[in-house]
C-alpha cells in the first residue's frame, strides 16, 4: 500500500520536557494504526505534528511523498489531512452545520454561502458515519458523544484522505466504540490512511491492521496486528513495549459496605430540563454506585444538578456531605489551561491559604500542589509548567487528584468519565484512589462510558436511559457479580431506549 503520511526524525521540547525525540511514523492508506503508550509518551504531540497543528523542533512530515510546507494546519488540510482532537474545537454558539463547513464553506455567486449544498454533503457525511445530528441545533446543547461525532463528521466534510484521531472511544459504550471502528474501516477501504491514538489494547487487537508504541517521547516499535496470533501474547508484548511491568488487572479491591453504613447521597424524582426525568438513587457511605449509559441521556444533567450549576425542576436532592465533582470535560469544566499546573491543583481553595488580607502563604500553596501532583502521578511533575502543557492523560489525573485530595473522609464524590484517555498504569492507578476514598467513607458516584472500568470498582451498576434508571446490576456477598452484569447485558439496556442508540 501507498504511504500516504510519513514523520521522519520528529523532535519536540516544551520547556525542559523533551515531548517528541527522533520519532518517525509511517501512515499508509486502507489501513487503521493504531498509536499506543502511557500518558506523556508522546503520542498526541507526534499526532499534532503529522497534522499540521504543532511545528516541529527538528525533523519533518511528508504528505503523498511531498514535504508539508510550510508546516502549518491549513496547508495540512489542503493536503488532505484531518485531525480529530482529543479535546473538541467547536464553536458553541454555531449550530452543526456551521461547525462543519466552518473555513470550508461552499460559496456560490457573488460571495453568498451554499448552504444547501453544504447540508446536503453533511446529511451524506452523516449517513456514511450513521450519526443522527440535528444541523440546525446548537453545538452548545450537544453532549460530549455527539460533540465527538461532530468532529468527525468536520474531518470528512473537509474531504480528509488521511484522518487522525486522538482518543476517540474514551467517552463511547463498547457497541458504540465497535460502530465508529466499523465506519473507520469502512474509510479505511475507500483508500484513507487511519490512524487512532488509544490507549485501549483490546481495541487495537480488535480493529487496528498496524500498532505503533511510543515511550518517553520515542518510537520503540511497530508492527503488524495478527488475528490468527494469539491474542494474550501480542497484549503482552505491547504492554512490556509501553510500560515494561504493566498489566490490565486492576489491583483495586472492592469490599461491599455494610448496609448499615449511612447514606449521604439520596435523589429522588430529580427532573432536569427534557433530558433528566425523574431518576432515584441513593449512595452509602464506602459505597460506589456506577451510572452506565449512551451519552446524551442525562448525565451530564445529573452532575450539573449535583454540582449546583443547574437548577433542577423537580425533586429532592439529599446531601449529607460535601459534594465534589470531576466534570466529563476537563478543559470547560476542570482546568485553566493558562494557569500553572500548581495553581490548577488548588483552584477554587485560594481562602484557606490566606492568612492575611490581600495575602497567600504562596509555600503552603506550593507544598499542598506539590504532593497532589505527586499522589495523583501527574508527569512532568513540574508545578510551574501551564495545565496546557500537560498531556490530556495527565491533565485528567491532576483533575482528579485535586478532587480526591479535598474535604474529609466522609464526602460525596461525582466522578464523570474519570478515566477519560488516561492509560492502562494510570487508569489503575486512579481505580486505588477511589476505591480507598470509599474505604474511608466516601460516597462515591461513577459516571462512565466503559463498562469495564465501572464492573473493576463498583458495587452496584445502574443503566440510565432516556433520563431514567432502567435496570441494576449489584455484586453479591462474595463480591461476584450477578448474570446481568455482563457487558452484553448491560449494554443492551443501555441502548434499547436509550436517545440515539438507535444510531449504533
Amino acid at each position: 500500500m501507498a504511504v500516504a503520511l510519513r514523520a521522519l526524525l520528529v523532535d519536540k521540547r516544551y520547556g525542559a520536557t523533551l515531548a517528541v525525540s527522533g520519532a518517525s511514523l509511517e501512515l499508509e492508506a486502507a489501513k487503521i494504526h493504531a498509536i499506543v503508550g502511557e500518558n506523556g509518551a508522546g503520542k498526541s504531540t507526534l499526532s499534532s505534528i503529522a497534522a499540521g497543528l504543532v511545528a516541529p523542533d527538528a525533523g519533518h512530515v511528508e504528505v503523498l511523498g511531498k514535504r508539508l510546507s510550510p508546516h502549518t494546519a491549513r496547508a495540512a488540510i489542503a493536503r488532505g489531512v484531518g485531525m480529530v482532537e482529543q479535546h473538541f474545537r467547536l464553536i458553541d454558539a454555531l449550530t452543526v452545520l456551521d461547525n462543519a463547513m466552518l473555513g470550508t464553506e461552499p460559496m456560490r455567486s457573488l460571495g453568498r454561502i451554499d448552504r444547501k449544498g453544504a447540508r446536503a454533503k453533511l446529511a451524506g457525511v452523516l449517513e456514511e458515519l450513521r450519526v443522527k445530528l440535528d444541523p440546525d441545533a446548537l453545538v452548545g446543547t450537544l453532549g460530549v458523544g455527539d460533540r465527538q461525532h461532530l468532529e468527525i463528521a468536520r474531518v470528512l466534510f473537509r474531504d480528509a484522505r488521511v484522518i487522525l484521531l486522538d482518543e476517540p472511544t474514551a467517552v463511547l459504550t463498547p457497541k458504540d466504540a465497535s460502530a465508529l471502528y466499523a465506519t473507520l474501516r469502512r474509510l479505511g477501504d475507500g483508500g484513507r490512511a487511519i490512524a487512532v491514538v488509544t490507549h485501549k489494547i483490546d481495541e487495537v487487537l480488535d480493529h487496528a491492521d498496524v500498532v505503533t508504541v511510543m515511550r518517553r517521547g520515542r518510537v520503540v516499535s511497530t508492527r503488524p496486528v495478527d488475528r490468527e496470533q494469539n491474542r494474550d501474547a501480542q497484549r503482552a508484548a505491547l504492554l512490556h513495549d509501553a510500560f515494561h511491568d504493566a498489566d490490565e488487572s486492576s489491583a483495586a479491591t472492592v469490599r461491599a459496605p455494610d448496609d448499615s453504613e449511612k447514606v449521604l447521597l439520596e435523589i429522588e424524582e430529580l427532573e432536569a430540563g427534557a433530558e433528566l426525568r425523574g431518576v432515584r438513587l441513593e449512595v452509602r457511605s464506602k459505597e460506589i454506585v456506577g451510572i452506565a449509559g449512551v451519552e446524551g441521556n442525562g448525565q451530564r444533567e445529573l452532575v450539573d444538578v449535583l454540582a449546583g450549576l443547574r437548577a433542577a425542576t423537580r425533586g429532592v436532592v439529599r446531601a449529607g456531605a460535601p459534594i465534589e465533582v470531576v466534570h466529563e470535560d476537563r478543559h470547560r469544566r476542570g482546568l485553566v489551561l493558562a494557569a500553572t499546573v500548581a495553581d490548577n491543583a488548588i483552584l477554587g481553595e485560594y481562602a484557606r491559604y490566606s492568612r492575611m488580607v490581600g495575602l497567600l502563604d504562596v509555600r503552603a500553596m506550593r507544598a499542598e500542589a506539590t504532593r497532589r501532583i505527586d499522589d495523583g502521578g501527574v508527569v512532568p511533575a513540574e508545578i510551574d509548567l501551564p495545565a496546557s502543557a500537560l498531556s490530556g492523560g495527565n491533565q485528567q489525573k491532576l483533575v482528579v487528584a485535586r478532587a480526591l485530595a479535598r474535604g474529609s473522609a466522609s464526602r460525596i464524590l461525582v466522578l464523570a468519565q474519570p478515566t477519560r484517555g488516561v492509560d492502562i498504569s494510570a487508569a489503575r492507578q486512579i481505580h486505588l484512589h477511589i476505591v480507598s476514598a470509599a474505604q474511608a467513607g466516601a460516597a462515591v458516584l461513577v459516571l462512565s462510558a466503559d463498562l469495564d472500568e465501572l464492573r473493576a470498582i463498583c458495587h452496584r451498576i445502574l443503566v440510565i436511559a432516556r433520563g431514567h434508571i432502567t435496570s441494576a446490576a449489584r455484586r453479591d456477598s462474595d463480591g461476584r457479580w450477578d448474570e446481568s452484569s455482563t457487558n452484553e447485558r448491560l449494554g443492551a439496556h443501555m441502548v434499547a431506549q436509550a436517545v440515539g442508540g438507535e444510531a449504533s
